[in-house]
């Protein structure tokens, strides 16, 4: 099982090395934009290439873990698809405050069964985290949300 692990590691190296080489064509910043086309393809390039090196490092045993639900029966998949699809849903009308917070509050509860409180904790950490990294220090625009219109006279996020 090693074995397989070490290839898909190597698939997995030979398309990092394509998309960060493809990526590297389109401009990482603006000038007066901030973030460009080009900057999350190119740390998506880099980030699959580091795995990749990880797995051809250590592949591990090849054992699979937990049990063996079929992926519909399993909590912890209809947590994460659930919360993906109510993104995808959500985003254009509430917003990125919102919806993340939700979408994480709905992996950590029902996916990963952590308790209400910290659930809450991390959701508002994580969307907070992610505002401020993005849509203060990057200026990335947001889709408008209640959140993101009550920021955005601050200064603090760009609506797109």
């Amino acid at each position: 099982m090693a074995w397989n692990a070490r290839l898909v590691a190597i698939a997995l190296l030979a398309f990092a090395a394509l998309a960060g080489w493809e990526a590297a064509r389109l401009p990482a910043w603006s000038q007066f934009d901030g973030p460009g086309p080009g900057l999350l393809p190119q740390i998506l390039a880099a980030l699959i290439a580091v795995a990749a090196i990880g797995v051809l490092a250590a592949p591990g045993s090849g054992e699979p873990e937990g049990g063996e639900a079929p992926p519909l029966r399993s909590r912890g998949f209809l947590g994460y698809a659930g919360a993906m699809l109510g993104v995808a849903l959500a985003l254009p009308y509430l917003g990125f405050g919102v919806t993340g917070f939700l979408a994480t509050l709905l992996v950590l509860r029902v996916a990963e069964g952590v308790g209400w409180g910290l659930a809450l904790l991390w959701s508002v950490v994580l969307v907070l985290a992610i505002t401020l990294i993005f849509g203060t220090a990057l200026g990335v625009p947001f889709p408008p949300g209640p959140v993101e219109r009550l920021l955005a006279p601050l200064g603090l996020v760009r609506l797109g």
